[in-house]
């Protein structure tokens, strides 16, 4: 695997610019570093970086061949996730990527009735906040996963089709004994000033942050890493915070937070299955999906309906 790894150096190098973060990024040394591009300019007979002390820039050599190591380091992990894929067919194991807002607050419910249906897979779940459960999808470590769906993330549109199997509700949440929750009617004008806390997701926010500027709200944003944070740190009295109800069914039922539907908000989240483009998908994993679609809707489109509709292929 020395060529592997002297690609690897390469590609980081190139991307960075300088020995010293390459070597950090890779947990190595310099001389490490400068080792692996020297192999790889014997190997080649053409000088691929020009060095300036600790930085290093591509020569029209290493240019061109940047683009075939990317190329194969990308038909690596492909052949990787091929091998790994046809493992788990054998072992009939079902690698499940899910979002961890889905994780939280579905899995519970769900998960018991796969068990009683009698699927006939292993469930291997794997669950990331969307960042990362994005990267995952970049770095075709899966083709399809199950998380919300925002429509300003250019990579996710154009390299996915998305199956909607339920939408989220974003209602206002406050503390029992907030003042707010005492009114018959909340109106724009009282949540002015407010702080309202967020979670540390780039699309999220921006669709969050749109839609209380469309209502010209001046407030106060502090964010918070996740939703659990966010229903404590609104239980302390640190803020108030728009959440989908399903993250706040059982604080609403114990009466530990107060949730309420502002006729002049109207934030809904798509959630759904996204699926690869033109990706073939096993028989497992096209019965898992229709389980996953059947269990939010009854009046989804049957298996050769979706087929049709560039859906999954077998």
């Amino acid at each position: 695997m020395k060529l592997m790894e002297r690609l690897e150096t390469f590609i980081v190098l190139a991307e960075c610019g300088s020995f010293t973060e390459a070597a950090k990024k890779l947990f190595c040394s310099q001389p490490t570093i400068s080792h692996h591009i020297q192999k790889l300019e014997e190997q080649f007979a053409a000088p691929l970086f020009i060095r300036t002390g600790k930085n290093a820039q591509l020569t029209k050599q290493g240019e061109i061949f940047l683009q075939y190591a990317r190329q194969i380091e990308q038909q690596m992990q492909q052949a990787h996730i091929a091998v790994q894929n046809s493992m788990k067919q054998e072992s009939m194991l079902l690698s499940v990527y899910v979002s961890q807002y889905f994780a939280n607050y579905y899995f519970d419910d769900i998960l018991p009735k796969l068990h009683h249906q009698g699927a006939r897979y292993r469930l291997e779940i794997n669950a990331y906040c969307y960042e990362d459960l994005k990267q995952a999808l970049v770095d075709r470590r899966t083709n399809w996963a199950i998380m919300p769906y925002y429509p300003d993330d250019e990579y996710i549109r154009s390299e996915f089709t998305v199956h909607t199997m339920f939408e989220d509700e974003f209602m206002l949440v406050l503390p029992p004994g907030h003042s707010l929750n005492l009114r018959k009617t909340i109106y724009t004008r009282d949540l002015q000033d407010e702080t309202v806390l967020i979670p540390r997701s780039k699309f999220m926010v921006g669709s969050l942050q749109k839609e209380l500027g469309r209502l010209e709200l001046k407030v106060q944003y502090l964010q918070m890493s996740n939703f659990e944070v966010i229903k404590q740190a609104v239980k302390s009295g640190l803020g108030i915070a728009f959440l989908p109800h399903q993250a706040l069914r059982k604080e609403i039922e114990t009466g530990e937070l107060a949730a309420r539907r502002l006729p002049f908000f109207r934030y809904h989240r798509q959630n759904g299955l996204l699926l690869r483009n033109d990706t073939p998908y096993s028989l497992e994993e096209i019965s898992f999906f229709e389980r996953m679609r059947s269990y939010f809707s009854e009046e989804q489109p049957a298996l050769g309906e979706i087929a049709d509709l560039g859906g999954w292929n077998l």
